[in-house]
């Protein structure tokens, strides 16, 4: 299955990796309240606890760590509401972080490029061979507005934001909490089924 860009297949496919031998185990069930593990038999690598109360979800473990998130009552089905496995919301699921969504965004080289690459289409001449042998040098934010102020690129106060994307392990976090409710989810449905 190939995920468009927006899904981050990157991240899907090591967690897809990291998983491929987990098994979910049930420490705690209570309603709402529960406490699921994901690990391989035997290691503790690369294992992840979700933890759920009416309203939250933390995940915690080898993937991300300390990453609690709000919203709605049960909180596996509002992370799996029937979408197909890998289809990640990453901007919405950002907004119902505790620690609010730019907690979880740094500096992306690949987005500053693309913004660059952007002017040039839009007509705003940028030397792109200029571009490819300095902006590898540019590793946040700072560092970005410092490189168009010395070379005239003008850039808006809200094009920074622009520069930014989802750290890799909250990408990371939120393909094995899709993943781990999809599985939690399926498995009710049998035990309901009988």
């Amino acid at each position: 299955m190939e995920l468009e860009w927006y899904y981050y297949p990157e991240q899907y496919k090591q967690m897809r990796e990291f998983t491929k031998d987990h098994v979910m185990h049930i420490l705690h069930e209570d309603g709402n309240y529960r406490h699921l593990r994901f690990q391989k038999p035997g290691t503790g690598i690369y294992h992840f606890d979700i933890i759920t109360w009416p309203g939250s979800l933390v995940i915690r473990g080898d993937v991300g760590e300390g990453y609690v998130f709000t919203r709605e009552l049960d909180m596996l089905r509002w992370f799996d509401h029937g979408q197909a496995i890998g289809h990640i919301n990453a901007h919405y699921w950002s907004e119902k972080l505790d620690l609010g969504r730019n907690s979880v965004k740094e500096f992306s080289e690949k987005k500053f490029i693309a913004w660059l690459d952007q002017l040039s289409e839009d007509g705003i001449y940028v030397d792109r061979d200029f571009v490819e042998r300095w902006s590898p040098s540019v590793s946040d934010l700072d560092e970005a507005i410092e490189f168009c102020a010395e070379h005239g690129i003008e850039w808006d106060s809200d094009d920074p934001e622009n520069w930014t994307d989802y750290n890799y392990h909250f990408i990371l976090a939120l393909h094995c909490i899709l993943w781990g409710a999809q599985i939690y989810n399926k498995s009710r449905e049998k035990v309901n089924d009988r």
